[in-house]
Order: C-alpha cells, then structure tokens, then sequence
C-alpha cells in the first residue's frame, strides 16, 4: 500500500477547495483517516454514526456552500450515508463520498465486512467512481489523481450534489511507526472555468413579446441556495414591475417587500371558489420544492401558463401541472429582460390577502389555550436578527409555515429534498458546527428527534444551537391528515405512540433542558431559553387531541 498516494488525494482535495472533512471510525479506512486527519489544514471531525455524520456534513456543506468529504469503512457503514445522500441529491448540496472498499477478488467471498459497493447510492448521486486497488504502476495514480479532481469538481460545478469515490484497499495498510509522512504541494490540480448562461437577442425578443399578452404575473420562489444578487433584483424587479412573490417559509423570501409569505393559508379558501381577478396569466418560477400543498392546488387548477428559470436543470419539473417554458439562463441575467408591468389591483389584492391573512393568524393564536402551535407561534415571532431557524419534518416545518416570518433577517433551513425525519437534528448540528458565531434554532417534533439522537454523539460543542422539542407523545402529523386519523390504527401504526423525555439525554450529551407544559411555564421560562448561552432544549409538552383540535380550528378560521 502506498501511503503516499492517498495523501496526495487528500493533498488534491484540500487544493479543490475541501476543508472540512466527516470522519466515522474502522480499520479498512485507516490509509484515509490518517491522510486527512494528518493533513496540517484539514479540519477533521470523528463521527461514530455514520447517518449522523452524513447529515452533520451535509449541513456544513449547505452551510458553507462548499463541498464536504465523507469517510467510512467498507461494509454496511457505506450503507448508513444513503439517506443524507439522497437529501443532499435533491437539495444540490456538494459532497465527495469516499469509502473505503476490500479488494475486488474478495467481493463475494463470505469475507467479513465486504458488500458490493461498485455504485451502492445508484442514482442519487451525481458521478460515481472507482480508483483501482493497485496503485503501483504510474498510469494507476495518474488515474487516481484524475478521478479526485474529477469528483470534486463534478459535486460544486453545475448542479451540485454529492459524488462517490469507493477505493479498496490490500492489507497491509496501516503505515510503519517511523515512516515518513509528505504531501505533495505540487500535485496535479485540474481546475474548471464557468460561464454564465444567457439569453441570446432572439430569445430576448420572443420572451418581451409574450410578455406583452400577459397582465397578472406572479413569481413563485421554490427552496434554493439564493445569492444575495439574485434576491436583490428580485425584489427591484417585483417593486418596479408590481409582481407579486408567492414564497413560503422554506424560499427565504419572506424579507422581500412584495412577498405574499402565507400562501398556505391565503390559498386554502381559494381551492373551491377563486375568481379570475386572484389568478395570475403567467407564473415565472424560481428554484426547486415549495412547501405550501395549497398553493400548488390553486395553481394546477388554474395555471395556463408557467415559465421556470434556473441556470441548471437536472430534468424537466412540472409540479404546478403548468409548464410552458423552461430557462437554464442565469435568473439574476433572466429578471433584466423583464419589461413588462404587471396589473397594480393584481398585486394590491394578493398583498391585502397576506396582511388580512396574517391579522387573522395572530388574533387567533392570542385567543386559544395552550398548544405546540402558539408556542410555536411565540418563539418564531421573536427570534433575534441574523437567526438560523432549522425546520424538522414534518408537522414543525408545516405549523411554521402556516405561521411565517415577519421581515426579519432570518435564515430558514429544511430538509425538504426527501423530506424524511431522519436527520433533521444532525443537519442543524453541522449548520452550528460550521458557523460557532451565529444563533441557530432548531423546530422538531419527539419522533424526528429521538430518531436522530446520536446528532449529539460526538465530542464537538455546539453551544450557539437551541433546540424546540414539541412532546406530543407520537407522530400527531397523521392527526391532521383526513385519511389515517379516520383509522382505528391510528394510535399504534401510524402515531407510533411513545412516552421518552428529553431530560436523561439532554444529560448524557450536557444539553441544558428546560420544559413547558402550560402557558405559565412556558411565558416564564422562554426568555431564559432563549438567553442561556450554552447549547439548550426547551421540552413543550402537549396534548395531541388538543392540538389537533386547535390545527382544525385554525383552518376552519381561514376558510370562514
């Protein structure tokens, strides 16, 4: 075994712009642990569970923007990144997958802690590789060099996303006590040149003159890693054009000055009964998913007519049932060739909607008793400026939803590309890892959370990430959906009951742990909540029939 080579593959990863790499412990992967580990500008972090260590990466990589490595043994550990490798396939998140492998005559051999791992993630990821387990001759490691930039370049250009690089290795491949340990500095970089996507004048004209038969436009802002450019002349277009912006809680457009950030619950009234003076000619959408399942209704009802612009598109999606044109031209670029007003009642009665929207919300939630919906309400109302608020799946990112952000400088965060509840926690603790100066706040309910205790299971601080634990005993989402509240099973198979705490974990992992159970309690511990300046979780307790009673009203209130 060569240990110089894999040093130099952790020599090109560190030259490609990785500095942050998730370690989980074995033996086959020890050349690549040390490699990295005793690289002097890496920052290595050792995560036993490797589903954790998958999301906490994926969360520093979403947080940074910047790609994240992945290590682990052979075996089933290779298994255990899959669903942070399919959250991270769906949300474009850059990561580079390395896995160490036995050697191929050993596949299939009965031989212990050896699968078949020649493309084990399949199609969710971008590009996978193999390096060869004979790394002697110089054409074997010019190719391993090759395949490294390769892979890293393939997860941060175009649509990014993870990639995977699986590497055998032949025993012996522990190094000797006294070998020596190099890096070369000049190892083969190969570096990659982009250019923007834009409009050529024909298209420019064709786009201008449609335009011109349209008189209600609306844009739609799905979840995406927006640059500030991008929402900067968003907002200038909107305001100069009189464009509505439908964008929930999970598109970050809740600052621009003519979001509509309730269309949850404006379009839950307008499923049955909307007129033509509330529907738009022309969507011009932006991004990926959207939260809102009423303001998808309302637009496959009644959508004729809908372009989509990203400057990368993995494949055709038509989720509003609508499309018409697709634009891979760079948006920001895209949003300058827009020269057509929009109806100024358009817009006045979409922003009249969301004000008289947000009005009832409030004057409900002040009227009711307790529930994980107020709380929610109160703590999302007075999150500090510049937060980080991390949504778990999947009642918490919906209450959150139906509650929004007034225009604050906040930062919202889901796991929204699968949209599963098993890493919603770790996710945030690599936001908080990779950002120790900022405020984030995690929502999550007690099945995400105790299904992603071991987030927690290292020895990193994260004293900057507070955590609302909503206790409702069980899965109280399947209360507030008609079809399996209606079952006799409701309470065994799909609540899945259960009666933990967070308090014995919160003292395992030094967590500090306050707990609510009444609006007394809560009004007097959440400031001190909020406050503490160590890692902490404030523990809501509620009742699930009370709180799907108080769900049911609210609705009931907007429909009236």
């Amino acid at each position: 075994m060569q240990q110089d080579i894999i040093n130099n593959i952790a020599e090109i990863c560190y030259q490609q712009g990785i500095e942050r790499v998730i370690i989980s412990p074995g033996s086959r992967n020890a050349p690549l642990t040390l490699a990295f580990v005793r690289h002097p500008k890496m920052q290595c972090y050792s995560i036993s569970d490797e589903r954790s260590a998958a999301f906490i990466g994926m969360g520093m990589a979403q947080a940074n923007a910047k790609s994240v490595a992945l290590i682990c043994t052979s075996g089933s550990a290779a298994l255990n990144y899959a669903p942070a490798i399919a959250e991270a396939y769906f949300q474009e998140i850059p990561l580079v997958v390395i896995t160490a492998d036995r050697p191929p005559e050993w596949i299939d051999q009965w031989d212990g802690q050896t699968i078949r791992q020649d493309n084990i993630y399949g199609k969710h990821v971008k590009k996978s590789f193999n390096v060869a387990v004979d790394l002697s001759h110089t054409d074997a490691k010019w190719q391993a060099y090759r395949i490294i930039n390769e892979a890293v370049l393939e997860s941060s250009q175009g649509i990014k996303g993870p990639v995977h690089v699986n590497i055998p290795f032949r025993e012996p491949f522990y190094p000797e006590k006294n070998e020596n340990w190099n890096y070369d500095q000049n190892v083969k970089i190969i570096k990659s040149i982009a250019g923007e996507k834009r409009l050529n004048e024909n298209q420019i004209s064709q786009l201008q003159a449609e335009l011109k038969e349209k008189e209600k436009i609306a844009f739609v802002l799905g979840q995406d890693d927006y640059t500030e450019d991008f929402l900067e002349v968003l907002n200038q277009t909107s305001q100069q054009l009189n464009i509505p912006i439908f964008a929930d809680i999970i598109s970050n457009g809740h600052s621009l000055k003519n979001s509509i950030n309730l269309p949850d619950s404006i379009c839950m009234s307008m499923l049955k009964d909307s007129k033509a003076e509330e529907t738009p000619d022309l969507i011009i959408s932006f991004g990926k998913s959207i939260i809102s399942k009423n303001l998808k209704l309302f637009l496959r009802k009644n959508m004729k007519a809908q372009w989509h612009v990203r400057n990368h598109h993995a494949f055709v999606s038509d989720p509003f049932q609508s499309l018409t044109k697709q634009s891979e031209a760079e948006p920001t670029l895209f949003l300058q060739h827009l020269n057509k007003k929009s109806s100024t009642s358009f817009l006045e009665l979409w922003l009249d909607k969301n004000a008289n929207t947000q009005n009832k919300t409030e004057e409900f939630l002040n009227t009711q008793s307790f529930s994980e919906f107020s709380a929610l309400h109160d703590l999302i109302q007075n999150l500090p400026e510049n937060s980080h608020l991390h949504l778990a799946n999947s009642l918490s990112v919906r209450y959150a939803n139906f509650i929004g952000i007034k225009n604050k400088d906040i930062q919202v965060w889901a796991n929204r590309g699968t949209s599963g509840i098993d890493g919603s926690t770790s996710t945030a603790v690599g936001h908080a890892l990779a950002h120790p100066d900022q405020n984030h706040l995690l929502i999550t309910g007690d099945v995400a959370f105790f299904y992603d205790r071991n987030a927690f299971w290292h020895k990193y601080p994260y004293p900057n990430l507070k955590i609302i634990l909503l206790n409702n005993q069980g899965g109280s989402i399947f209360r507030m959906i008609k079809g399996p509240k209606e079952q006799v099973e409701l309470e065994e198979f799909f609540e899945t009951e259960q009666r933990l705490e967070a308090k014995s974990l919160c003292q395992e992992f030094g967590i500090a742990h306050f707990s609510a159970h009444n609006s007394e309690s809560f009004n007097t511990i959440k400031d001190k909540f909020m406050q503490y300046p160590h890692s902490a979780i404030i523990e809501v307790k509620t009742d699930s029939t009370t709180n799907q009673k108080i769900f049911e009203d609210f609705k009931k209130q907007l429909i009236s």
